[in-house]
Parts: structure tokens; C-alpha cells; sequence
């Protein structure tokens, strides 16, 4: 067993998660279990958790942001350009204007991974054949918070996260861009589309080096298995005792 595959096996278990991570991998060489679908980002990444494998490409996968997003293509065209605005503020109604939207993208620090790769290969972490460069986590704000404290445990920085834009440009470009942990409340345009999103459940996207120290914390905060070392209560009746 890989360590990717036994790391994800393990935070199902501590955290209590419905599904195991989902493992995003760029790559030249094709999942062999690897669906040649045509398929939107954020449904493989849904769909993912039911256990499917999706190699993407610019021409499987469906959105066009997403195509962007992930690093598939990069269209600069003006059409694409006009397009895309009059969608985002005509359209979704996402942005109230036309600067609005020019703001929203111009200030954002995580650049599309374009060209890195030839396939985005999507799919159940316990089952990757290669080694994944993100590890995204489904999962309860209660769950997320445990993840917070184990991720930060050891270095104790905090983390800065991104959560404004698209499902994929939170949960994939970013953390991938920047090399940090991220959060995706998953936008409404997704749970829109893709049916089986909980309203209560976000993306905890992990980079690759950061789960070695998440895993080794589990054995040693109380947001894993860890026992208190001492009471709330212990700690008020002390402060009271000074």
C-alpha cells in the first residue's frame, strides 16, 4: 500500500468522514482505471468520492472555467473574455459589474497551472496509482475545524486561506498555485449543477507535503485520538487560584 493510500484510509477513520479524500494528480501518464469522460471539474470531483477515476484533458472536460481553472487550456481570446463577464455578471449574477468581475480575477494571487500537465487525473486517494498533488477532503465545518488544528499543529502558522471564486479555482488552482491548505465552500453554480453537493459539507484541499504532519499530529492533539492532558475545568480552578 502507498503511504497516500493509507493516509486517506486513516483520516476517514479518525475523522468520521462519509467518504475518503479525493486525490488530484497532473500527470503525463493516464490513470489505467481512469475514465476517458467527458465530464464538468467539480462533478469529477463528486463523483470521485463514489469511487470513480477520471483522467482529464482539454477536450473531456465540459466547463470552460474549469478547463481554465485546472490549467487544461488557456484561452485569452477576446470572445472568451466577453463571454466569460457577460456570463458571470449577466448570467450567474455573480459579480454586480463589469469591474467587479475584472477585480475579482486580477487580485486573485493563484495563476492556472496551464500546460503543466497533460492529463488531471481525479479520483478515490485510497486507490491512486500516483502520487497525488492535492488531497481533496470532504467533510462537516466540525471536521474541518479538527483538520485546522492537526494541519497547524506542529508549526503552529496559521493558515491563509482563499475561499471567494469558483468550486475549482478554491479547491484546485489555489492550493496548488500557492502550496497552501485551502478551503471551498463549494459554490452555488456547482451544487446548481451537480446534484449530491450537502449544504453543510465544504473541500478541505491539502498539498501533498502538509499530510505527513497532519498524520503524525493524530496520535498527539486531541483533534485526532490524543487524550487531554488536563480539564477546562483544571485550567479555570487554576486561574482562579492565583
Amino acid at each position: 500500500m502507498q503511504p497516500w493510500q493509507e493516509w486517506s484510509r486513516r483520516l476517514k477513520e479518525v475523522l468520521g468522514l462519509d467518504s475518503g479524500p479525493v486525490a488530484v494528480t497532473y500527470t503525463d501518464v493516464p490513470a489505467t482505471n481512469g475514465r476517458a469522460k467527458r465530464v464538468m471539474a467539480c462533478a469529477a470531483f463528486h463523483l470521485a468520492r463514489k469511487g470513480m477515476t477520471f483522467n482529464l484533458t482539454a477536450e473531456r472536460s465540459v466547463c470552460p472555467g474549469g478547463t481554465r481553472h485546472l490549467g487544461l487550456a488557456e484561452d485569452t481570446s477576446w470572445e472568451s473574455f466577453q463571454a466569460t463577464k457577460r456570463f458571470l455578471v449577466h448570467g450567474e449574477k455573480f459579480r454586480s459589474c463589469y469591474a467587479a468581475y475584472f477585480r475579482s480575477g486580477v487580485m486573485n494571487p493563484a495563476r492556472p497551472p496551464y500546460y503543466l500537465a497533460e492529463y488531471v487525473v481525479v479520483g478515490p486517494a485510497e486507490e491512486a496509482e500516483q502520487k497525488p498533488d492535492l488531497f481533496l477532503i470532504f467533510c462537516e465545518p466540525a471536521q474541518a475545524s479538527r483538520l485546522v488544528v492537526l494541519a497547524t499543529f506542529e508549526s503552529g502558522l496559521p493558515l491563509k486561506v482563499q475561499v471567494s471564486g469558483s468550486t475549482c479555482g478554491s479547491a484546485v488552482t489555489y492550493p496548488l498555485a500557492t502550496g497552501r491548505i485551502n478551503v471551498s465552500f463549494i459554490d452555488p453554480s456547482s451544487r446548481h449543477l451537480v446534484k449530491g453537493f450537502k449544504p453543510g459539507e465544504l473541500i478541505f484541499s491539502v498539498p501533498y507535503f502538509y499530510m505527513p504532519s497532519i498524520i503524525d499530529a493524530i496520535d498527539r492533539s486531541t483533534a485526532g485520538t490524543a487524550a487531554p492532558g488536563m480539564t477546562f475545568g483544571e485550567l479555570l480552578s487554576g486561574v482562579k487560584g492565583r
